[in-house]
Parts: C-alpha cells; sequence; structure tokens
C-alpha cells in the first residue's frame, strides 16, 4: 500500500509539474535547455541470461548512482537561455485562468510527448521482466533437479537459494526504501521551488499594482494641476477682456508651467516604465532558472520513478522465485515427512509383529508341553483303562460263579423246601439264618465293588483332562452319564421296596452298578419281609431335597467370607492332587 501511495503522489506532482510547463510556456518565457546540455543516462551494461542473483543488487545501485550524478551536472548558464518578450502582468495574469482549462485537456498528452522516446535513446539490453523469466527457467532447470537425487559439490542447494534470494529482497527493499526518501526529498524540493514560484507571482502582481496606483496618482496630480491652471486662466479671461489680443500674441507663463509639468511626468512615466522592464527582466531570468531547477528535478522525479517501478518489478520477481522455492521445500518436506511416518509406522508393525511372534511362540511352547502331558495322560488312561478292563473282567467271572452259585443255591433251597413240603414241614429259621447271612456278604461285597468302581470313574485323570481339554465328552459321574441308583447306606433304617425278587435280580442289580447301566424299577437291597410306605418314602426325599437347599445356601453364603483370598497350592502340588494323580504342574 505504501508503495501505491508512493507512486500516485509522484503521478499527482509530476501532472502539476507539467501544468506548470505549459502555463509557462504559453506565456513565453520558459526556456527549454539545449540537447548537448541535456544529461544523458549511460545505458546500462547488458547482463548475462544466467547471471547469479547476487550480482543483481549491485548493478542497480549502480545504476541509481549514475542517475543521481547526471542529476546533479551544472546547469546551463543564464546567458544560453533566451527570454522572449515579457508581457504586461496584467495581460499575463489574465491568461491563468484561461489557460487552466487548455491545460486540463491537454496533461495526459503532454506528458506522454515529455517521456524520452525510445528511437533517441541507445539501446537498451533486455528488460527485466524477460531476465527474471530467464532466470527463473535456467534456475527451474538447474540447480533444484539435480539437488533431489543428492547433492554436489558444484550445485546449489534449496536452503542456500533461499538464503540468496531472502538477501537480494532485503538489498530491493533497502534500495525502494532509498528511491522511496529520495523521491520525497525531490518532491519537498519541487515544492519549495513552486512555493516560491508563487511568490514571484505575488511579487510581480503587487509590483504591477502599485506601478498602476502611481501612475494614475500622477496623471490625477497632472489633472488637478491643469484644471486649477485653466480655472485660473478662465478667472484671467474674465476680468481682463481688454487685454486679450496682447496675451495671445504672447504665450502665458501658466501654460508654460503646464508644459513644464506634463514632461515631467513624461519622463517621471519613463523612469517609471524602464525600472518596471528591468524588474521584470529579473523576474523572468529568476523564473527562468527556476524552470530549469524544476525540470531538472522533473527529470530526476521521472528517473526515481524508474528506477522504484525497476525495483518492484525486480522484488515481485525475486517474491515469485522465492515463493516458488519455499512450495518446492514445502513439497519436499512433506514428502519427507511422509516417508519417516511411513517408516514409523512400518516399524511399529515390525515390532508388533515381533511382539506377536514371540507371544505365538510362548504358545506353542505352551501348547507342546500341552500334547506331552496329554500324552502321558493318554498314556496313563490306556494302561489305567486296561487294568479296570482285567478287573471288570475278573468282576464279571466272579458274579459269573456267584450267579451260577445263587442259581445252585436257589435250586438246592428249592429242592429243600420241596422236601421239605413232602416231609411234612420243617424248621425255616435255619434257611432264613443262611439267607441273611448270605444276603450280608454279597451286600458287603457289592457296596466295595461299588466304592472301587465309583472311584475309578471319578478319577483326578479325568478332571485334568476335561481342565486341559474343554471339549471333552461328559463326565461319567455326572447324573446324565451313570444310571445308578442313590442309596442311603448310612441310615440305620433305609427305605426299601416291598418286591418277590429274590437273589437274581440281587446280582443283577450289583452287575448293573458294575457295567453303569441304570435299573430304576429294581433295587439291589430289597427286604422280603418288610413292606414299601410311600409317604414316608416321599417325606424323606423332601427333607432330603430341603436339606440339600440349605447345604447349598449355606455353602454360598460362606462364599461371600472367601472374597479377596488366594488359594494356595503348593502343598497339593507337591504331593499331587489325590488318588490316582501324579504331581500337579502348570502347562
Amino acid at each position: 500500500m505504501a508503495d501505491d501511495e508512493k507512486a500516485a503522489k509522484l503521478a499527482a506532482a509530476k501532472k502539476r509539474v507539467e501544468q506548470m510547463k505549459k502555463k509557462n510556456a504559453k506565456k513565453g518565457g520558459a526556456t527549454k535547455v539545449p540537447a548537448k546540455d541535456q544529461p544523458k543516462e549511460e545505458p546500462p551494461k547488458e547482463e548475462q541470461p544466467k547471471e547469479e542473483p547476487d550480482s543483481e543488487p549491485s548493478t542497480k545501485v549502480e545504476a541509481t548512482e549514475k542517475a543521481k550524478d547526471t542529476a546533479t551536472k551544472p546547469k546551463p548558464s543564464k546567458e544560453a537561455v533566451k527570454p522572449a518578450a515579457t508581457k504586461p502582468a496584467a495581460a499575463a495574469a489574465a491568461n491563468d485562468d484561461d489557460d487552466d482549462s487548455d491545460d486540463s485537456d491537454d496533461d495526459d498528452d503532454d506528458s506522454v510527448d515529455e517521456l524520452p522516446k525510445p528511437s533517441d535513446e541507445p539501446p537498451m539490453s533486455p528488460t527485466t521482466v524477460q531476465q527474471s523469466k530467464m532466470r527463473s527457467s535456467s534456475f527451474r532447470h538447474g540447480p533444484l533437479s539435480p539437488a533431489i537425487g543428492g547433492p554436489s559439490g558444484d550445485v546449489e542447494t534449496a536452503p542456500d537459494i533461499y538464503r540468496k534470494q531472502v538477501a537480494r529482497i532485503e538489498d530491493l527493499e533497502k534500495e525502494n526504501k532509498r528511491l522511496a526518501k529520495e523521491a520525497a526529498d525531490n518532491e519537498k524540493r519541487w515544492q519549495k521551488a513552486e512555493d516560491e514560484l508563487e511568490d514571484l507571482r505575488e511579487g510581480e502582481d503587487k509590483s504591477v499594482d502599485d506601478a498602476e496606483v502611481e501612475r494614475l496618482k500622477s496623471e490625477l496630480a497632472a489633472l488637478q494641476r491643469q484644471n486649477a491652471q485653466l480655472q485660473s486662466a478662465a478667472q484671467r479671461r474674465h476680468s481682463s477682456q481688454a487685454s486679450v489680443s496682447m496675451n495671445a500674441s504672447t504665450p502665458p507663463s501658466e501654460l508654460q508651467a503646464q508644459l513644464d509639468s506634463k514632461s515631467a511626468t513624461i519622463e517621471s512615466m519613463e523612469l517609471e516604465i524602464s525600472r518596471l522592464r528591468a524588474q521584470a527582466e529579473r523576474q523572468a531570468s529568476n523564473g527562468g532558472s527556476d524552470r530549469e531547477q524544476i525540470a531538472a528535478l522533473e527529470e530526476k522525479l521521472t528517473r526515481s520513478e524508474q528506477a522504484a517501478l525497476k525495483a518492484q518489478r525486480e522484488l515481485s520477481d525475486a517474491k515469485k522465485n522465492l515463493e516458488r522455492i519455499t512450495e518446492r521445500a514445502v513439497k519436499e518436506g512433506s514428502e519427507r515427512t511422509s516417508a519417516e511416518t511411513k517408516i514409523r509406522t512400518l516399524e511399529q508393525d515390525y515390532q508388533k509383529l515381533q511382539e506377536e511372534k514371540a507371544e505365538l511362540d510362548k504358545k506353542v511352547e505352551a501348547l507342546e508341553k500341552k500334547v506331552a502331558a496329554l500324552g502321558s495322560l493318554h498314556k496313563e488312561n490306556d494302561s489305567r483303562s486296561q487294568t479296570l478292563r482285567k478287573e471288570k473282567e475278573k468282576a464279571e467271572k466272579e458274579a459269573k460263579e456267584a450267579l451260577s452259585k445263587v442259581e445252585k443255591l436257589e435250586a438246592e433251597n428249592t429242592r429243600l423246601r420241596k422236601k421239605d413240603a413232602a416231609e411234612g414241614g420243617g424248621n425255616d429259621d435255619d434257611v432264613d439264618e443262611l439267607e441273611n447271612e448270605e444276603r450280608l456278604h454279597m451286600e458287603k461285597k457289592i457296596r466295595d465293588l461299588e466304592s472301587e468302581v465309583y472311584d475309578l470313574q471319578r478319577g483326578i485323570w479325568h478332571q485334568k483332562r476335561r481342565e486341559m481339554e474343554p471339549g471333552m465328552t461328559e463326565d461319567v459321574t455326572s447324573p446324565s452319564g451313570g444310571g445308578f441308583t442313590n442309596i442311603d447306606l448310612a441310615s440305620p433304617n433305609p427305605a426299601r421296596k416291598g418286591s418277590n425278587k429274590g437273589f437274581g435280580d440281587f446280582f443283577t442289580n450289583g452287575l448293573n452298578a458294575l457295567t453303569g447301566v441304570s435299573n430304576e424299577e429294581d433295587s439291589f437291597l430289597e427286604d422280603d419281609d418288610l413292606d414299601f410306605d410311600e409317604d414316608a418314602f416321599r417325606k424323606a426325599q423332601e427333607e432330603d431335597a430341603k436339606n440339600r437347599l440349605e447345604r447349598i445356601k449355606e455353602i454360598k453364603r460362606g462364599l461371600k467370607n472367601w472374597e479377596g483370598w488366594r488359594l494356595d497350592l503348593v502343598d497339593s502340588r507337591r504331593g499331587g492332587g489325590g488318588y490316582g494323580a501324579g504331581p500337579v504342574f502348570e502347562v
């Protein structure tokens, strides 16, 4: 904005100076400097198209110094100036008002005509815009394109070019400030010269007015004297009419005095006119020197305007180049930052993959340990299943032998009963005693077999296998796995069903308990002598269910007291998990 205001002020000043020159030319008092005495500008040296940016500010400073030297050359002498014939001041003042209207129409044409023509000057070097374009093209194809591949010794990098451009911009700004200061000084000097010219014009007007007043006063005094002389002459004519002829022959003294006074006034007026002419000549010569100073200041002002415009163009070119460099630097920086971010993301992904790999290795090791443990457990399970199979076969053989014995005993019993019936009765107490002994013996043996089978079926290796392999089959100890009949062996009077089954059903129930087959309708503990009380059995089951629910509730309520506690299994790890299990270890 400051540059635009300065340019506007300079244009307005130039316009005012042109108006003053036109006014002075119309008055006839303006003088032109000969062509040989006018200062000539030296043509600037042609610059190489591929010149470095640092050499341009020095050439600009030299050009401005030459322009200052040419502006400060000695002015032509007053003798070389030929003033035109001076007109009366009143006519000049009247013509000023008429010229103002004509000057306002011809300002632009005269300002264009006053500028130096390119035909009169020597051939100039390429313009600044062309040079800046050539430099930008060479700069675009030169130092930055190889710098992408890698910096070399002879190629300038982007930071060096940026620093040079910044230094060049600073020099151009200093030059612009200096030219603006010179333009302001020239404007002040021109304003001062304009004020002096206005003062001289006012002085001329005042001197002309004073001379006119003095002339009018002298004429008035002469007319008054002439009137007084005529009045005195008329009185004399009336007083002495007789001596008219005599007085007519000789000239009167009053007429002689009148002639003398008129001649004196004429001489005084001639002296005054000569004095005014000399003063007008002096003022014309002074006005010519002022016009010369104004012309020189005008030329200097045009030079400073041209230099300022040139500096502004170069500054704009430098700013454009700097913007291009900054854009390229920003683009390179963004590409570099994007590459760095990609590298960081890849490194983070690699670290994550390494961590996942380590975790997978740990899991593989754990799974290998688990497989080894499962293999050992499988081997143990095979060995135990073989032992169980052998024991089962042995128990089946014993059961078959017992069954055959029972059948033999039943046959013997029936035979004895028939014999007793045939003989007319006998003592049944011995038979009942034998049956009771056999029943007790078989009950004890069946309980031992049931406890052994139950311990084998609820072995801890099943629990371990289920913990390590959650997809195993259902536990054989679950309510749906084995169909055993729940018998309260601890109560002194167990509830028994009354049936007419014998020892065969008793042994089949034992075999069912060994093989895991349920027989809900039959019971291996039967008492033929006692009747089955359904109401008592239902009440006993209800009480048992209530007790079981109460016990579960108490256990759940007691679990709240164990919240926050940690179970220490060190001893159990050392000693093992119980019957049929080895030491506990972590998989």
